[in-house]
């Protein structure tokens, strides 16, 4: 089953990135790729409730909808002769950023490479919290090293604790949405290579304060780990990830009227209606 829902992942993917792309029927492209990558995302729901992770689940649940939503407007751009920028962000944007991290979490040499680099420098960091716990050897629970067979976390645990460090404590997720919104958005080079650069060590390094936080806290029983990492660490990540994109806006406006243009994809057809009134 783990594999069959691989084929809505790439086969949408590849819809997707053909019609952000191409011209040709660029519309029809997009419109099956966010159909069938809005119903891979819900798939992902057993798997977030597996480990806890509410507000994922609850995030890929919303996925579907959202996702049919933007092929319902790639329909009317086919059937109003348009190509709105926005839907062209939108459609780099959401391909590029699934290719990035699915690219990596589906090939477990690439993915435990990452967990144990991060596992590595997590306990690095505890030591200087005075504890003296290590990373212990990337545990791929029965997967091949070239490609996920199952949904069993590839993990490394931290020897002294009951931790252990998955590819969702990575920050991968945060990295390859911000990277693909940004890199997507029509914008100078430089200004984009400025952006991506205070972005990835910042993000990097505010995720590894946050995995040692957990660990502090649940070593020190203030909290369960559950609470630790999915409430109070997950919150505070969130934060700062919403200031770093507040530094991003003044980099890089293009983005944040990328974004205030996809929020504003509801009164499209309001608009195109009253303009057609206007014109009769």
């Amino acid at each position: 089953m783990y594999l069959a829902f691989d084929i809505l992942l790439w086969t949408g993917l590849l819809f997707l990135l053909i019609g952000y792309l191409k011209d040709y029927k660029k519309h029809e492209f997009r419109i099956i790729g966010f159909i069938l990558l809005g119903l891979f995302w819900i798939t992902l729901t057993p798997y977030y409730l597996k480990i806890r992770d509410y507000f994922n689940a609850l995030m890929v649940v919303g996925a579907l909808p959202v996702f049919l939503y933007f092929g319902y407007h790639e329909y009317l751009s086919k059937r109003w002769d348009e190509d709105p920028a926005v839907m062209e962000f939108l459609a780099g944007s959401v391909s590029f950023a699934m290719l990035l991290y699915f690219g990596i979490q589906r090939v477990p040499i690439l993915s435990g490479f990452l967990i144990k680099v991060v596992a590595d420098q997590t306990t690095w960091i505890t030591t200087i919290l005075g504890y003296n716990f290590h990373a212990g050897s990337i545990n791929y629970s029965g997967n091949p090293l070239w490609y996920r067979t199952t949904s069993e976390f590839i993990r490394v645990p931290i020897v002294g604790t009951n931790i252990n460090i998955i590819l969702s404590c990575t920050g991968l997720q945060a990295i390859a949405a911000a990277s693909a919104l940004i890199w997507c958005t029509r914008a100078s080079i430089g200004r984009k290579t400025k952006s991506l650069l205070i972005l990835f060590p910042v993000v990097y390094i505010v995720n590894l304060l946050r995995n040692a936080l957990v660990v502090y806290l649940v070593e020190e029983d203030m909290f369960s780990f559950a609470v630790a990492h999915n409430e109070i660490a997950k919150s505070l990540s969130v934060v700062v990830l919403i200031i770093l994109m507040l530094v991003v806006f003044e980099i890089l406006p293009e983005l944040y009227e990328n974004i205030i243009s996809a929020l504003g994809l509801p009164k499209r057809r309001e608009k195109k209606e009253s303009a057609e009134e206007s014109d009769g």
